[in-house]
């Protein structure tokens, strides 16, 4: 991101010439990441307040913030009024999937999945270190004599399961902070930290449908979302929803942008099917149909690919 921005006026301009001296001198073989990270944060955190004076900056995250800039970069221009919030509300709801690419090809489908994903690896990785009575604990104490007993093939299925546990790892790390992030600023009276994953997933989901602009909300407000679900879109809004996920129209041919958010995530898209089925001029045969079309082609997600 630094190298994309070295030369941007618009960046230079927002940033400061003590900030824009650092940009200009930074290399990418000596400087460290650390380093590097640093000064991102100085740049989008200038740049931030200097090109959005509106923005409540403490009601955005440094990763929001991060996406914000480089859309704004990228497209040469300053989002206002209503574009600004629909920038923002796009950002948070593709910002899980974006940073989870980092580490995997597949898109985030759930904790649990993610729980039984690890604990798949390890077992595999158990069976194989058996061979030569070695353990999970011993590699944490690896060293570089200890995998040469084993066959190539066997070294090849430690490394890989390995890589797969460290992205495992990094994946969570990833989900614990965004959830924690969303949660603090829906619930800020709530301690919500104190869940199970689960039930913070959940929490995230529900407030990625119903509340998508973080507006501050009680901790019980969750409960009432449960026990009396509001309608959030039209009757005409969840016919357009279905056609869109039976293949009948195109995702861009959705008129209600948050319509669309909600229709691309397994957990949001559960509650849009939940408020179609309380819509009394839609069959449940429609929609249990819908459902089953959607389950016949949904991909494995059994392991984590690098």
């Amino acid at each position: 991101m630094l190298f994309n921005w070295k030369n941007s006026t618009l960046i230079k301009h927002a940033v400061g010439e003590d900030v824009t001296k650092q940009l200009l001198t930074i290399n990418q073989q000596e400087s460290s990441l650390k380093k590097a990270d640093k000064l991102l944060n100085k740049v989008v955190d200038r740049t931030t307040k200097k090109l959005y004076p509106e923005l409540d900056f403490e009601q955005t995250t440094a990763a929001e913030r991060r996406e914000l800039i480089k859309e704004t970069n990228s497209e040469q221009t300053i989002f206002k009024g209503s574009e600004l919030n629909e920038r923002l509300m796009n950002i948070r709801d593709d910002l899980l999937a974006r940073q989870l690419l980092t580490f995997t090809k597949r898109p985030y489908v759930g904790w649990k999945l993610l729980m039984q994903q690890e604990k798949e690896v390890k077992i595999e990785l158990k069976y194989t270190l058996m061979i030569h009575d070695d353990s999970l604990e011993s590699l944490e104490h690896v060293d570089q004599g200890l995998l040469e007993k084993y066959s190539p093939t066997e070294q090849q299925k430690i490394t890989r399961a390995v890589k797969d546990l460290r992205a495992i790892m990094a994946v969570k790390q990833v989900i614990k902070t965004q959830y924690h992030e969303v949660l603090k600023r829906a619930f800020p009276k709530g301690d919500l930290d104190g869940l199970p994953l689960i039930k913070q997933e959940q929490a995230y989901t529900a407030v990625m449908y119903y509340d998508p602009v973080l507006k501050p909300c009680q901790a019980e407000t969750i409960e009432q979302w449960q026990a009396n679900p509001p309608q959030v879109f039209s009757p005409q809004e969840h016919q357009q929803g279905l056609a869109y996920l039976s293949g009948q129209l195109s995702l861009d041919q959705l008129e209600n942008h948050h319509l669309q958010r909600v229709l691309k995530h397994d957990g949001t898209k559960q509650l849009f099917f939940g408020e179609c089925k309380a819509d009394p001029t839609i069959k449940n045969s429609q929609i249990e149909k819908i459902q089953k079309q959607l389950k016949g082609n949904k991909p494995r997600t059994t392991s984590i690919e690098k």
